[in-house]
Formats: C-alpha cells, structure tokens, sequence
C-alpha cells in the first residue's frame, strides 16, 4: 500500500467512526456496517484488502478509542517500504 492510499483509508474510517452511534442499526433497518467498511476500501487494490483488516476497521468504527492504534499500526505497517516499528 502506498502511504497516500494508507492517509486516505484512515480518514475515511475517521470519517464513518465519527458518524456511528451505538443505536445506529436499530434507528436505520438498512444500515450495515459492512457497507461502511467498503466505503473506506473503495479506493484501495484488492490485494491490499484483507479479512484482518476488515475486522480491525469495523472495530474501530464502533469503538475509535480502543481500536485506533491497532488500525494505525497495521495500515501504516503494510506501506510499501516500511520499516518495522522498533
């Protein structure tokens, strides 16, 4: 992933987890959250898009404070030419 790509992917899940409220599924029958999570990937290639990732958005969207880092630390960790964090 390029860094760009990885900026924008966090902005959009900032964007969807600000957006969320717990009571949000039983306020809007329709409303899924798989479909805000393809929102972020949208703009990504799909060999950057993994289940782990997935998984690490959607936690972050209903729960920013104690999933951010996690999302951070593996977007920013699958940059192309990224060093590991020491």
């Amino acid at each position: 992933m390029k860094l760009d790509d990885a900026d924008a992917l966090l902005q959009r899940v900032g964007t969807i987890a600000i957006m969320y409220y717990r009571t949000l599924p039983a306020d809007s029958p329709g409303y899924q959250l798989n479909d805000d999570i393809d929102w972020c990937l949208d703009d990504l290639d799909a060999e950057n898009v993994s289940a782990e990732l997935r998984e690490l958005i959607g936690r972050t969207v209903v729960d920013p404070t104690g999933h951010r880092e996690a999302l951070t630390a593996f977007v920013y960790g699958t940059v192309a030419g990224a060093s590991p964090a020491e």
